[in-house]
């Protein structure tokens, strides 16, 4: 089911942004990002573990240096979207490896998460979509979502991996979302702007891991056209 009118959504006053890994942000949300900024509205943005697993093998670039690296990525990336001014709230779990439901670790996280919230009261949360392949995309999913627990603010969801590595049980089942879509036209540029951001996820900046991980030029554009998908749980 398709939503014709989305802008409903858009309007919110105080969006919270859940993006897994830095770079998410800017690739499932940048446009709504750019959108609330331009128009005198707030994001929060809560980047949930620390992108420090993408080159394991790099001998120069350590795991903490990485994920430090990724720190100045991220808030180069709200600069270009017009948040640079807007708060963000970074967790730094360990990427691809968040600690299971329950845990001490993810107690505290969610804690984190319950207090980001109550400061911030959004009335939109745009999270990572429930069944996206990747699993730090669907733990994040999890532990906002239980942070949100009897909270009622907005909520719509994103897919980064879906299209490329997901199977036919990710997708969204009959009944279960309607499809909102955001005319992202005039922020494309500073989308784009702010994907390039995560240099250590788009160009040669580490350069001794041939195995490590690099945003293809397919993947950023496919997630970089005039249009943000998200969904909507029904009965939301």
């Amino acid at each position: 089911m398709t939503d014709p009118g989305p802008p409903r959504a858009f309007a919110a006053e105080r969006v919270l942004v859940v993006a897994p890994h830095p770079d998410d942000e800017s690739l499932g949300c940048g446009g709504a990002i750019a959108s609330v900024a331009a128009g005198g509205r707030q994001t929060h943005t809560i980047f949930v573990t620390d992108g420090g697993a993408s080159h394991p093998g790099s001998a120069t670039w350590s795991r903490e240096r990485l994920a430090a690296q990724r720190e100045v990525e991220a808030s180069n990336a709200l600069e270009c979207l017009g948040a640079a001014d807007h708060p963000r709230s970074f967790l730094r779990l360990r990427d691809a490896d968040m600690p299971a439901e329950g845990t001490a670790l993810w107690r505290e996280a969610e804690s984190k998460v319950v207090e980001i919230v109550s400061d911030f009261r959004p009335d939109l949360v745009l999270l990572p979509w429930r069944r996206d392949p990747h699993r730090d995309h669907r733990d994040g999913w999890r532990l906002v979502t239980a942070a949100l627990a009897g909270q009622r603010p907005l909520q719509l969801e994103y897919a980064i991996w879906l299209d490329e590595l997901g199977a036919a049980g990710d997708r969204p089942r009959s009944g279960e979302m309607v499809e909102c879509r955001l005319d992202i036209t005039p922020y494309q540029a500073a989308k784009r702007s702010a994907v390039a951001a995560h240099i250590s996820q788009t160009t040669n900046l580490i350069a001794d891991d041939p195995q490590g991980f690099r945003l293809t030029a397919a993947t950023i554009e496919r997630l970089t056209g005039t249009e943000e998908i998200y969904w909507q749980p029904c009965g939301r």
